[in-house]
């Protein structure tokens, strides 16, 4: 009886630092998480006039012992600069603008679709929001 107590426990020793071993290699992981804005720079939408995309990103950081994980996510699109000095150019961006910032944050990139009847104000948007872009990610 003795000898199987002392060999039980002789295990159980044993098996002990290879339990510590497995809960120090899952740590917790820290996130750091950073909400900042970007502006694009001014595109000009042809003879409409100019236009300006604002973005939100929300970067994430996650550090699990050694590795560092960063992932970045646009959380909202804004225009504060459009043309709007016609009718026509007013009607033409309530339109297009949504559904270029729905787009926008679907596809978490430059890489829109074109809005028909809206062709200028596309490129323009895609031109600024590609800034954006990249303004974020040197950031």
């Amino acid at each position: 009886m003795r000898k199987s107590i002392t060999i039980l426990l002789t295990v159980a020793a044993l098996a002990l630092p290879i339990v510590d071993a497995t809960a120090a290699t899952k740590a917790k992981a820290k996130k750091i998480v950073v909400t900042k804005r970007f502006t694009g720079s001014v595109a000009s939408v042809d003879r409409w006039g100019s236009l300006q995309v604002t973005i939100v990103v929300r970067k994430t950081t996650t550090i699990t012992g050694t590795k560092k994980k960063v992932t970045r996510r646009m959380t909202a699109v804004s225009v504060p600069v459009y043309p709007n000095h016609t009718d026509r150019s007013v009607f033409i961006n309530q339109n297009a603008l949504p559904i270029l910032k729905a787009e926008a944050l679907k596809a978490q990139s430059a890489n829109l679709n074109m809005v028909s009847g809206a062709t200028d104000t596309s490129t323009g948007f895609e031109q600024s929001l590609q800034s954006a872009i990249v303004k974020a990610l040197k950031a």
